[in-house]
């Protein structure tokens, strides 16, 4: 998640929506099928990371079936808290992260990987702040609700503070690992057709499921509410009567400021203050955005900061736990799904965030049935090596295929 630790969605601070999710268990009805004890820790393939509960109550209302965590044979040093169930043909391992930011995602993700060595997919999946100016094309413009998929991750506030200016690291050396050859194929059949279009039709599927079990918790606060303000303009007191910290300069905000909504301030009251949009109206799903995410212990509320880093490096949104995770979980393939709430200016607020959890985790679901197809070869075939390295141990076989018969040497009555 980009957000701050005054902007934890907790009951006080939260719109409704947010505040109130209520998970699918409350309802009987709708619950995911719950059966026994649940599978090995190695039976699971998939993880899917959440740092905040309104992420991981979108997540579970999509499990199928659930099973009981507190039976997991996790390793004895393991601290997290998992939720564990069915997504289609996968065994889902869900993390509830302790906190926010890279420390917590990266003790999760040490966590995780002793608990459940056989993971071939991480998702880490929530809410985001978007950088909406990135591209110039229309089709390409985020709105709230959109969803962003990574395509890699940079860790935009490792580097140096020199007077006046920071200057980020950018050598092979300190940059994060590029992503795995199955995650890059999977993403390369998702931007082309009709990979694209069936990804988009299943995101709305799955949204409009998680809307049926949450109800209007999670429903689109509505275009109206979607302002994007130009960089300069800050989220301060208009009035020089009301606050004197603010009337002292252009861009001087007072404390008080962050604790007032746009409404209250009267914020863009003129048309002069918000950016025109390429996409003056919503289209009837979310769109999904590929790209690079910008990933720091730095949170997000400047847009003029937001338009230069997305210049600099490329980036589409901004996000607190990706860089923590990636490296530690290198040795399978992570993908970091988070959707727009905000777009990471000084006028950022709660209302998107409930609707946004909830695309996030459908289009995670979505990304998991593409998973099936992409990548089932590829695991099958790492499977059977796996298991000639085991036998060619054991019978002292040569792990080569297509060799002769007459070539094999060992036990004969093996053979």
């Amino acid at each position: 998640m980009e957000s701050e630790s005054d902007s934890s969605p907790t009951a006080a601070s939260l719109p409704l929506s947010a505040a109130t999710l209520v998970p699918a268990e409350t309802h009987p009805q709708q619950s995911p099928n719950r059966r026994g004890p649940p599978p090995p820790c190695h039976a699971f393939g998939v993880a899917i990371v959440c740092a905040l509960p309104i992420e991981a109550t979108a997540v579970t209302t999509l499990f199928e079936e659930t099973w009981d965590d507190a039976a997991l044979a996790k390793a004895p040093t393991d601290t997290n808290a998992y939720s564990v169930g069915a997504i289609g043909a996968h065994h889902v391992v869900l993390v509830h992260l302790p906190g926010m930011g890279k420390v917590a995602s990266a003790t999760g993700a040490g966590n995780l990987r002793s608990s459940f060595p056989r993971l071939s997919l991480v998702l880490l999946v929530g809410i985001c702040g978007g950088a909406p100016k990135v591209s110039a094309k229309k089709a390409d413009e985020l709105l709230l609700g959109d969803v962003v998929v990574s395509t890699g991750v940079v860790q935009y506030d490792l580097g140096r503070r020199f007077p006046g200016r920071f200057v980020r690291k950018d050598t092979p050396h300190d940059n994060l690992s590029r992503l795995s050859l199955e995650a890059s194929a999977l993403l390369a059949k998702l931007q082309a057709e009709p990979g694209r279009g069936k990804l988009s039709s299943s995101v709305a599927v799955h949204l409009e499921t998680i809307q049926q079990r949450l109800g209007a918790q999670v429903a689109y606060p509505g275009r109206t509410e979607d302002k994007l303000f130009k960089p300069g303009y800050l989220h301060k007191h208009r009035e020089a009567a009301e606050c004197p910290v603010c009337a002292e300069k252009m861009d001087a905000v007072c404390d008080q400021t962050f604790e007032k909504s746009c409404d209250e301030l009267g914020c863009g009251q003129q048309e002069s203050a918000l950016e025109s949009r390429l996409r003056p109206e919503r289209v009837s799903r979310p769109v999904v955005h590929f790209g690079l995410v910008a990933s720091g212990d730095t949170v997000m509320r400047s847009g003029s900061d937001r338009d230069a880093i997305a210049g600099r490096d490329g980036v589409i949104a901004f996000e607190m736990e990706g860089a923590g995770m990636w490296e530690i979980l290198r040795s399978c393939s992570c993908l970091i799904v988070k959707s727009i709430c905000d777009y990471a200016d000084s006028h950022k607020n709660k209302k998107f965030q409930a609707y946004a959890a909830a695309v996030a985790a459908a289009t995670a679901k979505a990304l998991l049935e593409s998973w099936d197809v992409c990548t089932l070869r590829v695991i099958l075939a790492r499977s059977v090596l796996e298991y000639a390295d085991i036998w060619a141990k054991a019978y002292r076989i040569p792990c080569c295929l297509g060799v002769p018969t007459n070539f094999l040497s060992g036990r004969s009555r093996r053979l």
